[in-house]
């Protein structure tokens, strides 16, 4: 089943809202959303502080050696889309964000009941990439312009949207305990996103990292 009675559904939600942004920044990406066409662009990688541009996972339509951006003009996934339009509808419910406050995935409406589906899809990819090297996961995570956080062997604060962090934190294995690693978000994400796009923001920032 395809995507288009859900984006026609999330552009209609975004046009009631009455909301024009003309720019997006996911997850360290700059977006742009074109209402005439009802379409969003990947119009390029956000500037790091080291200079450097996120490395794709996949070949984008140019990039300029030396630069410290890649152009893509490309669409966006049709499930980035959607995430992005429901944030775009819905941002503006909220006014500020609590600093260091964070919830489970588990506090969300029906959270506790889908926690195992998300943990396989968000939590254990990357325990398995980093259970037995925590620290390692510092240099993926500064390609999103993620912040270190003070808890757990090793602990990052994503910026995924302006105003939704994610926090990935890894604890390595000891002699009484394996590595364990947990995702937690501001808990202003429940008056953004439902239970199951917060899954799927969860699944892609796992697949970044």
């Amino acid at each position: 089943m395809g995507y288009e009675a859900a984006l026609k559904k999330a552009w209609d939600a975004v046009q009631d809202a009455g909301v024009k942004q003309q720019y997006l920044k996911f997850l360290n990406d700059e977006y742009e959303i074109d209402y005439a066409e009802k379409n969003i662009i990947h119009s390029s990688a956000i500037k790091t502080n080291g200079g450097l541009s996120i490395p794709p996972k996949e070949p984008r339509a140019s990039a300029r050696v030396g630069s410290i951006s890649m152009s893509c003009n490309i669409p966006a996934k049709d499930f980035y889309k959607l995430l992005m339009l429901h944030y775009i509808a819905n941002e503006n419910r909220v006014l500020r964000i609590r600093r260091d406050e964070w919830i489970s995935f588990k506090d969300l409406d029906g959270g506790e009941a889908y926690f195992s589906a998300f943990k396989k899809r968000a939590i254990d990819p990357i325990l398995r990439k980093y259970g037995d090297n925590p620290s390692n996961i510092f240099e993926r995570a500064r390609f999103l312009s993620a912040d270190k956080i003070d808890t757990g062997t090793a602990g990052v604060s994503i910026n995924a949207f302006p105003k939704i962090k994610v926090a990935v934190i890894l604890w390595a294995k000891d002699d009484e305990f394996p590595a364990d690693c947990n995702m937690l978000f501001n808990p202003e994400i429940k008056d953004i996103f439902p239970t199951e796009d917060v899954a799927v923001l969860g699944g892609i920032t796992a697949a970044l990292l």
